[in-house]
Formats: structure tokens, C-alpha cells, sequence
């Protein structure tokens, strides 16, 4: 962008967007309708798409037919969006957790007080190892208690006055520092807890630089794609 358009911007991936991918369309854990490669498939032709609209003019056209209200309400909603996902537990602080009669509620408890959601299905009647899980959860007790969940506040608090007084570090500086306190073992924050989960993200991050194979690279495409022109549309 820097070089071909002289345009001096940040550039960033479309985050609703990947979570529109990975959660709507594909599914939790691929239980969605659509397969993980067709909606790949998607992806790439919708890219191909998107690059002749920008490249003939149509895409700028296209946007100016789209009222001024909706332009500047969409990105204000992907905004809250995204702070929801941050304040949830899976991606974030663990402020915000499920509720079944509210949908969301205040959350922040310890661990021995959540209780995941399942989803039951007739498989896992008998059989509760072949249940449904997700990251949501209720808590019985110890709301806004979680240790994780003031440090993580305390870094956005460190990101905000860094902000007021204009450095341009500020979000390098407050992530730095919620990163490297959660690195040490044995504390009520530390990311990598003595449990089978703990250990095998620390047994990982001793590795310093993995090299990942890349079978991933080449995506197996495919031609099965009539189930996906939502999902196209949406992503165009």
C-alpha cells in the first residue's frame, strides 16, 4: 500500500470477518453446514472479485450508492463487535460471560467457579466425553475475583494513560507488559497453570521458534460450493 499507492495507512485483517469465517460459517469446530475447504474456496473467489472492483473503479461507485448513515454506523458496530470479543473470556479479559436468561452477564470468576455449557446432544446422554463444548460458561461465585481479569484491565489502563499523553508505544508497551508478568509460573496469573493445558502450552513455548510444516499452504480447494453464496456475499 505504502509503495504502489502511496497511501501512508496501517493495513490490518478484517477481524469480523474471521470470526464470521471460523464461527458462522465453518462452525464451532467445523459443526457448521459448510465444509472448511469450500469456504475457503469462497474466500479466494470472493478476493478475486473484490480485486477487479477495485481496480476498475466500480468498488468506489459502489460504496458512494451506500447512505451515508450505514457507512458510518457499520464500522462503529464491528467496533462493539470486537470489544465484546475482547472482554469474553476465550479472546480476551473474561469480564463478559453467558447467561441463560440474560445471554451475557458480568462474569470474572476463578476458574473453580465456572461452569462450562454444554450442548447435549442424544450421543452424549450416555456418553458425556462425546459432548458439545465451547468456551462459554456461567459463574457460580466470585464475580469480577479473577486475578487474569484485573491484570488485564490494569493493562488497558496502562494503554489509556500512555494514550493521554501520546506516545505512540502505548498499546507495545501495556500488551508488553500483561505478556511478560503472565509468563512466570506458580501465580494466580500465570498463563501457563499447572494442569494438562498449562503444561503443554509451556512445553510449547520453551521451543522459542517452532517451525510449523507446510501442508497447510497449499488449501485443498474445492468445486462444492453451492452451499456458500451467503457466506460469499457477506464476505464481498
Amino acid at each position: 500500500m505504502g509503495l504502489g499507492a502511496n497511501l501512508p495507512i496501517a493495513l490490518a485483517p478484517g477481524m469480523g470477518m474471521n470470526a464470521y469465517f471460523a464461527y458462522s460459517v465453518v462452525g464451532f469446530r467445523g459443526t457448521g453446514k459448510v465444509s472448511y475447504q469450500a469456504a475457503v474456496t469462497a474466500v479466494a473467489i470472493e478476493g478475486a472479485i473484490f480485486f477487479l472492483l477495485a481496480i476498475s473503479g466500480l468498488r468506489y461507485r459502489l460504496i458512494k450508492l451506500v447512505p451515508e448513515p450505514v457507512r458510518v454506523a457499520t464500522p462503529a458496530a464491528i467496533g462493539a463487535f470486537l470489544a465484546h470479543l475482547g472482554l469474553q473470556t476465550g479472546e480476551g479479559l473474561g469480564v463478559v460471560v453467558s447467561n441463560i436468561a440474560t445471554s451475557v452477564s458480568l462474569g470474572a470468576c476463578p476458574l473453580e467457579s465456572r461452569v462450562p455449557i454444554v450442548a447435549f446432544t442424544e450421543s452424549c446422554q450416555n456418553d458425556t466425553s462425546t459432548c458439545v463444548t465451547s468456551d462459554g460458561y456461567v459463574c457460580e461465585s466470585g464475580v469480577m475475583s479473577s486475578a487474569t481479569t484485573w491484570v488485564g484491565i490494569l493493562g488497558m489502563m496502562i494503554i489509556l494513560i500512555l494514550l493521554a499523553y501520546r506516545w505512540n508505544s502505548a498499546f507495545v508497551v501495556g500488551i508488553s507488559f500483561v505478556t511478560f508478568i503472565s509468563w512466570f509460573r506458580n501465580t494466580a496469573i500465570t498463563y501457563f497453570p499447572h494442569t494438562t493445558e498449562g503444561d503443554a502450552r509451556f512445553e510449547y513455548f520453551k521451543q522459542v521458534v517452532a517451525i510449523e510444516p507446510l501442508n497447510k499452504v497449499l488449501v485443498p480447494f474445492t468445486h462444492e460450493i453451492s452451499q456458500v453464496g451467503v457466506a460469499l456475499f457477506t464476505f464481498l
